[in-house]
């Protein structure tokens, strides 16, 4: 079970990490106060260069798949 959940937030990391560009990156983040706890979350996005938050979706998409796959083989 952890491992299927771990494959979908792999592949959802990867496919935020390529359609992650210049115009998205600026309007991430919530414009109104949905949730203060979402606000608090999203609210670094926002003060990261571009580069950087595209790199750390890459890396936890790829940290998820990496950690699905062990799981999986560890039975």
């Amino acid at each position: 079970m952890e491992s299927i959940l771990l494959l979908i937030f792999g592949i959802g990391f990867i496919a935020l990490g390529i359609r992650h560009n210049e115009k998205i990156h600026s309007e991430e983040g919530f414009g109104s106060s949905i949730s203060v706890f979402l606000e608090f979350l999203t609210s670094w996005i926002d003060k990261m260069p571009y580069w950087f938050t595209k790199t750390i979706y890459l890396l936890i998409g790829l940290g998820c798949l990496i950690g699905s796959y062990l799981t999986y083989f560890s039975k």
